[in-house]
């Protein structure tokens, strides 16, 4: 008889296997966190159409002029007079380049040279007093050996050097402050000249030629009285020099600070005017840079004037442009992919990708540059990862559905979003049957050259230089070589998201050597062989249908690996030994029947099986009934109330058309295995089987349609009939 407290310990685990996934069903099927997800999203991507960090009037651009193209429209006339300002960029160059135009600012420290020439001067009278007269002892700041060539010699030649050093010394201090003598090192100073600050509004200009630092100073005395003085005084001139290696300019980093603001502030903002009546661009007339800066200065002057234009009624208008453009994605998930509607964590993934781009639209407007920062809008990588997640035609409708919202946030650059749309679809054409990782970093040539072809045909309509086409090839190769790399660090953080998993992944199981696939053959090698059949017939049937077939026979893989729990009570096993079901109740049968699910799951768990491998466990039973044993009970206690639930799977029902492909193919799979029939008569059994299913409510919460189930029945039939087919007996040779 069968353990009671074996049978205690597999409901624990049908209730601790089901319990997690009840838990994650309600957080990704729940409507409010939906509505959550889909309106913080609408509210963050709505948000860089208005936001603007940089309110200068004269940095709000429209990319529907190109220098080269033609106006289409009517000619636009001057309603007030405004400024004509410079665009953005090359206000910022001269800006720069005025910055570092402005000279580094020093101050004279007069206290220093005052200090540094009254030393000096009290160095050379001790000196004078000490050759004019005898002194035994020596003053501290010099040393008797620099002295006593001096002191060796008669008193008349004394005087005569003694007044060479003097002169030398007093001269050579006095040119160095009038030169200028610096208190940081030259090669500091990047500038030919300097500014001194000589009173407080007065400057002048020192060239940096004539400059000292302190080891410059040393040098060039050095120099100097080595042509001037006779060699054994040298010492004592420069001991006396290296005493007075005192700086009287001092760099001051406010005041240079500030003379770069001023240079900077002093670059004009515009380049002209244009007066109130003025024919701003005519009808036909070619755009010109002087046009294009007119027209987006008018633009810029009406933004700062019209106040009421940018009232409330401004951020809902691009509330509404935001919610228009997503409602494209939204739309089509709630018709064709209801699944990732219903799953929040697949919408989150979505939504997420919706802002990221978003994000990089807005920062490619707010970085001032020359470079087109537009190619650094990583759609083509989001392109990939969509049609790698989910499939190809998701990634193509969110692929516009990013160019639109890319374009309206950069305010109307429809050129950008044709390439953008163009570039994406063929790098998510790229991946979408993709079988290995490296797989992704062949994107890199189709990307490539659909920048390259889009931005040739461009660039061909606006007469583009080629300093400008150069630039936007360097940008765009970056993005093509980047974006398989972005796809593949963001494909490896969903992948660990829980209940997330893509066919990559999958790819990965689809080994018959995986260490459970091992486990199945040796503990339970009928449930193996059922399981290689029904793997067979699943694929074909996803094949027929448009399912994912590789997620169907990877499934089918591992969706009975509970029965290696208890192998014997599982009629593909029972190979020459009873049927232990004969020595235990209906009930005891049919619950251990049942745990195989749980006990599935907990293993799959335990070699960390992605979760819609998982799914195939509980769903390919849904909440069918185990009718041999419930018929059984029956018929075993007519006259008592047997409780059906007792006798039926937990489920959950199936939700994918995967798992309820495996759930007919499951019980069709033993058709091959009774007396061969005809194809009418295999069709006729399969069909009553899908009806029992239907009539059950088996197929209420996935999306497999009556066309679906006729396909699958005909696939099934016809590949029962080659399994099944009767060998020929063939006769043997006669013996002589």
């Amino acid at each position: 008889m069968l353990n009671p407290r074996q049978t205690l310990f597999q409901k624990i685990l049908v209730d601790n296997a089901i319990a997690s996934q009840i838990d994650y069903n309600r957080v990704k099927g729940s409507l409010r966190l939906k509505v959550i997800i889909i309106i913080v999203s609408l509210l963050l991507t709505s948000l860089f159409f208005v936001i603007q960090l940089d309110q200068k009037a004269y940095n709000i651009p429209d990319y529907r002029m190109v220098a080269g193209s033609t106006w289409e429209d009517e000619p636009l006339i001057a309603e007030f007079s405004y400024p004509i300002f410079k665009e953005a960029t090359k206000y910022s160059e001269e800006r720069r380049l005025a910055a570092e135009e402005a000279l580094p600012v020093f101050v004279i420290d007069e206290a220093s040279a005052l200090s540094n020439r009254t030393a000096l001067t009290a160095i050379l009278d001790i000196l004078e007093d000490m050759l004019t007269q005898t002194v035994e002892k020596l003053p501290s700041p010099i040393s008797e050996k620099s002295l006593r060539p001096l002191l060796d010699l008669p008193q008349k030649q004394r005087e005569i050097q003694f007044k060479v050093i003097k002169q030398t010394l007093e001269k050579y201090l006095s040119e160095a402050y009038d030169n200028g003598f610096v208190n940081i090192a030259l090669d500091r100073i990047v500038k030919s000249e300097i500014m001194v600050r000589v009173d407080k509004n007065q400057f002048i200009i020192l060239n940096k030629v004539n400059l000292l630092d302190r080891s410059a100073f040393i040098n060039n005395a050095e120099s100097i009285i080595n042509k001037t003085i006779q060699s054994p005084y040298r010492p004592l001139a420069m001991e006396i020099v290296n005493r007075l290696n005192v700086p009287n300019l001092v760099f001051h980093s406010d005041l240079t600070d500030q003379a770069i603001e001023q240079a900077m502030n002093s670059v004009p903002r515009t380049i002209g005017f244009v007066r109130a009546g003025e024919a701003i661009i005519h009808n036909k007339e070619k755009l010109s840079e002087l046009n294009i800066a007119k027209i987006k200065s008018y633009q810029s002057s009406r933004f700062m004037t019209d106040e009421d234009g940018y009232g409330l009624l401004y951020y809902i208008g691009n509330f509404g442009h935001a919610s228009m453009i997503l409602s494209i994605l939204i739309i089509y998930l709630l018709i064709l992919r209801k699944k990732v509607i219903t799953d929040n964590v697949e919408l989150s993934i979505l939504m997420g990708s919706m802002v990221f781009i978003s994000l990089l639209s807005w920062l490619s407007i707010e970085i001032i540059s020359d470079l087109p920062l537009q190619y650094l809008i990583f759609i083509p990588a989001i392109s990939m990862l969509i049609a790698i997640v989910f499939d190809s035609r998701t990634a193509f409708v969110s692929t516009v559905t990013m160019s639109l919202l890319m374009a309206g946030i950069r305010g109307n650059d429809y050129i950008t979003a044709t390439q953008m749309i163009f570039v994406g679809m063929l790098a998510s054409y790229t991946v979408r049957d993709i079988q290995n990782r490296t797989q992704m970093y062949q994107s890199i040539f189709f990307i490539f050259m659909g920048f390259f072809i889009s931005i040739l045909v461009f660039s061909a309509e606006s007469n583009t230089d080629n300093i400008d086409l150069l630039k936007s090839m360097s940008m765009a190769l970056i993005c093509s070589i980047m974006s398989p790399i972005i796809t593949f660090g963001l494909l490896f953080i969903i992948e660990r998201l829980p209940n997330i998993s893509t066919d990559l992944q999958i790819k990965e199981y689809d080994d018959p050597d995986h260490p459970l696939l091992k486990k199945l053959t040796d503990i339970s090698p009928g449930t193996y062989q059922h399981t290689m059949a029904v793997a067979m017939l699943a694929e074909r049937c996803a094949r027929e249908i448009g399912a994912n077939h590789l997620l169907t026979k990877v499934g089918t893989y591992y969706h009975d690996l509970g029965k290696m729990e208890k192998p014997e009570y599982f009629t593909e096993n029972q190979i020459g030994i009873e049927n232990k079901h004969e020595q235990i109740s209906p009930k005891k049968s049919a619950q251990i029947i049942i745990d195989h699910v749980a006990a599935g799951i907990e293993l799959a768990r335990q070699y960390k099986l992605p979760q819609r491998i998982i799914d195939f466990i509980p769903m390919h039973h849904g909440t069918t009934l185990v009718k041999h044993f419930y018929a059984q009970a029956l018929e075993m206690n007519p006259d008592k109330e047997i409780n059906e639930s007792d006798f039926r799977y937990p489920g959950p029902k199936p939700r994918t058309k995967e798992t309820a492909i495996l759930m007919i193919c499951d019980s069709a799979e033993a058709i091959s295995r009774i007396e061969s029939k005809s194809l009418e008569e295999i069709e006729t059994i399969i069909e009553r089987n899908i009806q029992d299913r239907i009539l059950d409510g088996q197929f209420d919460e996935c999306n497999i349609t009556i066309s679906d189930l006729n396909k699958i029945k005909t696939v099934i039939a016809k590949s029962l009939i080659g399994m099944g087919h009767k060998r020929v007996s063939y006769k043997e040779i006669p013996k002589k």
